[in-house]
């Protein structure tokens, strides 16, 4: 039994990855006027859409002064807009079925819908608005900052978070992936 198992390993993970690479092969890239780059991507096995904007504004673009900034300005996008006041922007896709959330990397600032395909435009336009119009309240800026400061104080709790943490001031010890993308307290 074993090694039929043994054996049929092998062809499982080679079957994944021509399936894997397939995928990405039949998606579609370019590049708008504004310089911003679009991937699409269709798949009809399910109705969902996921629509993900990535900002080439992550952590390790941060001066070391301002370590975190775009972890807290990630956390503030969903604060409100000129026309969605706090809460409404999370409310809205939640109404309508769907999930936002967003996540901060040492390159980039993800945010991210995911949402019955039906509701593309309106996916599209909650996204937009929140990256072009978000309203940064000073009130909800210290609430946010303090949200943070836990995030941090809780990743210090976390034996994988501090390890790898470690790691990565070891080794970069003169570059931006040494801090911490969340920045320090």
């Amino acid at each position: 039994m074993r090694k039929k198992f043994v054996r049929t390993v092998p062809f499982v993970a080679a079957f994944l990855c021509l399936l894997v690479a397939s995928a990405l092969a039949s998606g579609v890239k370019y590049t708008l006027e504004n310089g911003m780059t679009v991937v699409m991507k269709e798949n009809h096995l399910s109705p969902i859409v996921a629509v993900q904007v990535w900002v080439k504004a992550g952590s390790a673009t941060e001066p070391p002064e301002y370590a975190g900034i775009s972890h807290v300005l990630e956390h503030m996008a969903f604060k409100g807009t000129k026309k969605r006041g706090v809460g409404e922007i999370a409310k809205e896709v939640e109404a309508l079925g769907g999930d936002i959330n967003a996540y901060t990397t040492f390159d980039h600032t993800v945010y991210h819908i995911t949402i019955s395909s039906r509701y593309l435009e309106n996916a599209l336009e909650i996204l937009a608005d929140t990256l072009e119009n978000s309203v940064f309240d000073e009130k909800e800026l210290r609430k946010e900052v303090e949200v943070v400061l836990e995030e941090y104080r809780m990743n210090e709790d976390d034996p994988d978070r501090v390890s790898t943490k470690l790691l990565f001031s070891t080794f970069f010890r003169k570059h931006p992936y040494g801090r911490p993308v969340i920045g320090f307290p």
